[in-house]
């Protein structure tokens, strides 16, 4: 014979574990689903790797954390310099992945041959490239930001620091690719509004090891001082090249130059080189009231703490500061109607929710994003120093607003 109150007690035992269960199930958070592509090997290695380590430290941070609305999932891939690879990845990010921000990439070629792709995609795209040219004009790249400051701010601070020193012919020694090329546009046109002028231009493969024919050329030209445009460690053989060749006037070097990498491969050979640095290079030596200072001495102390003193690097910063835009993109679409589970429909809200981003201190700069305006930083952003001793040392504050 049945036992109708045993199996009347197991129905509502059943039925209460369901009803337990089922609040648990919908209150689970949404996944934040992140595609960085960073180039961890190749020519680019030297920046792509101080990348790379923050963001396994966010990912690793983040992960851990119980107090945030979202449940971030962090994939990353190697690219290894090669934007062709690049452009594979991000195709693979959107498709497979499923990503809801892709974070791509290291170098300039890089972050431009994708645009086409995330832009299709309706894809937010954060890029580490320095080029100005990645992420302007907003309208043909809507869905793509850049972290690091603009090479048209750069060149303000540098050249306002050159006619103070009354320099006035300029040469330009930079890479072979858009990055160069995008360099020297922007120091021409910022040249000619100081009323300084750029008499002469070489230019070199990254890949290159030979650089003494340009360095010849240059030093046979009168100039007051010469801007090298790249990244280690091609800069630093530019600029031994120039001093090789017997250069003695100041050698100025761009943002690519801005990290441990350059210091430790040059040595004494570039000392008082002057550099276009992030406030990460000099976080230390910047004023107390500075709007980026917490966010600088806070990332600093968790990238040593992890990796050990003095390995806090700028291109680090700006692969952090890309995590934590993304991040913030996010949590900001998450409070809007659209449905989590709506993959489409989530991509444009977080890609909405950047352009409403306003004064968010990174460690890059204070950033404000606006749908006509994807660079997102200002003057603040802007310091220059010079290299003495193995260190950066400030000359320049960036504080004014443009």
């Amino acid at each position: 014979m049945r036992n109708f109150a045993s199996e009347l007690c197991c129905a509502s035992a059943a039925a209460a574990a369901i009803f337990i269960v089922q609040p648990a199930v919908a209150q689970e958070k949404p996944e934040l689903r992140i595609t960085a592509i960073i180039s961890s090997t190749g020519a680019a290695s030297p920046i792509g790797i101080p990348e790379r380590m923050a963001a396994d430290l966010w990912e690793k941070k983040f992960s851990a954390r119980t107090d945030l609305p979202y449940r971030p999932k962090v994939t990353i891939y190697d690219d290894a310099s090669d934007p062709t690879k690049s452009l594979s990845i991000a195709r693979k990010a959107i498709e497979e992945d499923r990503a809801h921000v892709v974070i791509c990439c290291t170098t300039t070629p890089a972050s431009l041959a994708i645009i086409d792709t995330v832009t299709a995609a309706k894809v937010t795209n954060i890029s580490m490239g320095a080029a100005t040219s990645v992420a302007s004009p907003a309208s043909s790249r809507p869905f793509t930001y850049k972290t690091p400051i603009s090479d048209n701010l750069l060149f303000q601070q540098m050249l306002g620091y050159m006619k103070s020193h009354g320099i006035k012919l300029v040469g330009f020694f930079g890479a072979e690719d858009s990055y160069g090329e995008n360099g020297l546009k922007e120091l021409q046109n910022v040249a000619k509004a100081d009323g300084l002028e750029v008499v002469a231009t070489e230019r070199f493969s990254r890949q290159d090891t030979n650089f003494t024919p340009q360095a010849l050329r240059l030093k046979q030209t009168k100039l007051d001082a010469i801007v090298v445009y790249s990244t280690p460690p091609s800069a630093n053989l530019a600029h031994e090249a120039l001093r090789r060749v017997g250069y003695q006037g100041p050698l100025y070097h761009g943002g690519g130059s801005a990290n441990n990498a350059f210091l430790e491969l040059g040595k004494s050979s570039i000392e008082n080189a002057v550099v276009a640095v992030g406030g990460l290079n000099v976080y230390d030596q910047i004023s107390k009231d500075n709007p980026m200072r917490k966010s600088l001495e806070e990332f600093a102390a968790i990238y040593d703490g992890a990796y050990g003193k003095g390995k806090v690097d700028l291109f680090g910063g700006q692969a952090w500061d890309a995590m934590n835009l993304a991040a913030t993109a996010f949590q900001d679409a998450l409070k809007t109607r659209v449905q989590k589970d709506d993959l489409p429909a989530m991509r444009i809200a977080v890609n909405d929710a950047m352009q409403r981003i306003k004064e968010f201190p990174g460690v890059d700069g204070v950033f404000n994003f606006t749908s006509t305006d994807h660079l997102g930083l200002d003057g603040r952003s802007n310091f220059l120093a010079q290299v003495r001793g193995g260190r950066f040392i400030l000359l320049r504050e960036g504080t004014a607003k443009h």
